[in-house]
């Protein structure tokens, strides 16, 4: 799945490629973050819990002020009961696409940043931890395979040197898939902090669909 969704992000920053005509920057890196996340309407967990996530990311930067990030995150998340006593977690493989506006041209050191786009994620195991009488067993067969929604976010990206950029953002996802599988209208929510290295992989010709 992992090598599938790492294709399919290629695929995507490359086509966005095609669409102008001037030497494009492509760069790639690892990420780590911190996430602050709950499940509205979630009879248990319906509070926020901290949890964290790892991966790595794509960055396409044209001459104009646009862009795409595209990233390929195993990402916790969930939420936590009210009184504390309990905790949900969710573990993701997400694969957020976000369109990028920076908020100056090319060649600043500092180039702060607004985000939007999609995202969707991949269960890959549920664990109910509890200091209450809570079946762990039940809780994988109690969500649903897939989550999809909207990340919204803001950042900044800072030269440490000669195409090598310190990236940062503040995003929040909003979840519009129910995902459990015997209740409705329980969705993910979560903040995610996220900082990143990345490293360029080179510059993408348009004319000639060849990277240089």
């Amino acid at each position: 799945m992992k090598r599938s969704a790492y294709f399919l992000l290629m695929i995507a920053l490359i086509s966005a490629g095609r669409q102008v005509t001037a030497q494009e920057n492509v760069s790639f890196g690892p990420i780590v973050g911190v996430n602050f996340s709950r499940l509205t309407n979630h009879p248990i967990y319906n509070d926020w819990k901290v949890g964290n996530s790892a991966g790595i990311f794509i960055n396409y930067s044209g001459e104009s002020r646009l862009g795409v990030n595209g990233q390929l995150l195993y990402s916790r998340i969930g939420g936590e009961s009210g009184n504390g006593a309990s905790k949900g977690h969710l573990d993701y493989i997400q694969i957020p696409i976000m369109g990028t506006y920076y908020l100056n041209g090319r060649g600043n050191a500092l180039r702060p940043k607004l985000m939007a786009g999609p995202y969707v994620g991949f269960l890959v195991k549920a664990v109910n931890e509890s200091n209450v009488n809570i079946n762990p067993e039940g809780a994988a067969r109690a969500y649903k395979g897939v989550d999809a929604g909207a990340a919204l976010g803001a950042g900044l990206n800072y030269s440490i040197k000669n195409k090598v950029w310190l990236n940062a953002d503040l995003r929040y996802n909003i979840g519009l898939t129910n995902v459990m599988a015997n209740a409705s209208d329980v969705h993910n929510r979560s903040w995610g902090l996220n900082v990143g290295v990345s490293f360029p992989l080179g510059n993408y010709s348009p004319s000639t669909g060849k990277f240089r």
